[in-house]
């Protein structure tokens, strides 16, 4: 099973979670991060919470809300050398529930279906 890490501005990544949690029920090997302004050593508490994680898991998916924000420059550093790690960036409830009903698939297909269908999933009325 892969093991999926949230991260956000302020408490978004907890929200979310904890909506998919009441849609889904508990889940297993899930983890947030919740990135504050002012906040140190942040690259840090991801590095560990990918280690921890990783101590359960064989391979890791980050949902991060924002290309190019501190979430995804702090996680990037964590998936750039490592080929257990994948991230998908634009995260929003919808690809997390679907991440969590398809994480028996391996990171890399999760990801790219998660890129396809969310690019899908947006509509204009």
């Amino acid at each position: 099973m892969i093991g999926i890490i949230v991260v956000a501005h302020d408490h978004l990544a907890e929200g979310l979670v904890e909506t998919a949690q009441a849609i889904m029920g508990q889940q297993q090997y899930v983890d947030t991060i919740a990135v504050e302004a002012q906040a140190k050593n942040l690259q840090e508490v991801f590095n560990y919470k990918a280690k921890q994680m990783l101590k359960e898991v064989d391979e890791i998916v980050w949902l991060v809300d924002i290309f190019g924000g501190t979430p995804f420059r702090h996680s990037s550093q964590c998936v750039v050398n490592n080929e257990n790690q994948h991230l998908v960036t634009g995260m929003n409830l919808p690809m997390l529930l679907q991440a969590l009903t398809n994480r028996n698939l391996p990171a890399k297909i999760l990801t790219k279906q998660l890129e396809d269908e969310s690019k899908e999933a947006i509509r204009r009325m």
